[in-house]
């Protein structure tokens, strides 16, 4: 009798470990075509150093399908000693075109001069920047206002039509 007491014991562990190393295969399969989707984080800063320095914070940054998407975009770039601050409500950079939009309430602040518009769309490899919307642009004393702004960050060229600026004598 006791030798049969060990025997189905001896062979109730044996069946625990075989089902026990089944399941162990079967998660190991399930996990590698378990796919990515979705990542979110909230509250962030991104910094970074290349040729320039900046300082990238929001409120929610949502990666999916090869898109960030960016709730409360504010960059801080510092190239060359000069501060270049950029603000807007959304910001969402497709990694695949390498293409920044930004949305809603879109300002531009450097030392001299602010630039406001609704949405800016930047062609980050290529270093370019252009929007078909009204822009308001305006320094110490001057405003300036147009449409179809088209910037060239590389060689610091900016291009915008239908201009209307006024100026104000201190």
């Amino acid at each position: 009798m006791k030798g049969k007491i060990i025997s189905y014991t001896i062979i109730f562990f044996v069946l625990v470990l075989v089902f026990n190393q089944i399941s162990q295969m079967f998660e190991k399969e399930k996990l590698k075509n378990i796919k990515y989707k979705k990542g979110e984080i909230e509250n962030f800063i991104i910094s970074g150093v290349n040729s320039d320095r900046y300082i990238l914070k929001g409120k929610k940054l949502i990666q999916e399908d090869g898109r960030f998407f960016i709730s409360t975009f504010n960059l801080e770039y510092m190239k060359n000693g000069e501060n270049i601050f950029i603000h807007s409500n959304e910001g969402v950079y497709n990694t695949s075109r390498d293409i920044l939009d930004l949305i809603g309430n879109v300002k531009v602040v450097s030392q001299n001069l602010t630039l406001e518009t609704d949405i800016l769309k930047i062609l980050v490899k290529e270093r370019r920047a252009f929007n078909t919307k009204p822009v308001k642009m305006y320094s110490g004393e001057m405003e300036t206002f147009g449409s179809n702004i088209f910037i060239n960050l590389k060689d610091e060229m900016l291009k915008l039509e239908n201009v209307k600026t006024i100026y104000r004598g201190s």
